[in-house]
């Protein structure tokens, strides 16, 4: 008989929306974290911590200017 394995499903894959306040991006991106964790409650503090290290580092990314982009401009 083949015995049957259970994968954790991967984290869900972070799509801030920049159209909202930072607060509330933080907000939904632990519910997320939440969400995933199977709604199992006592690690509110951890899941907003962590929604909020991955949202602050997503503008961070978000801000700097790619490799790509400093080569396309040339001055005259």
């Amino acid at each position: 008989m083949k015995k049957q394995t259970t994968c954790k499903p991967a984290a869900p894959v972070l799509h801030p929306n920049a159209n909202v306040s930072l607060k509330e991006q933080i907000a939904q991106r632990a519910h997320e974290l939440w969400l995933y964790r199977g709604h199992k409650h006592g690690n509110d503090l951890a899941d907003w911590f962590q929604a909020e290290h991955e949202i602050n580092e997503w503008h961070q990314h978000r801000a700097q200017p790619s490799p790509a982009a400093a080569h396309t401009f040339s001055l005259i």
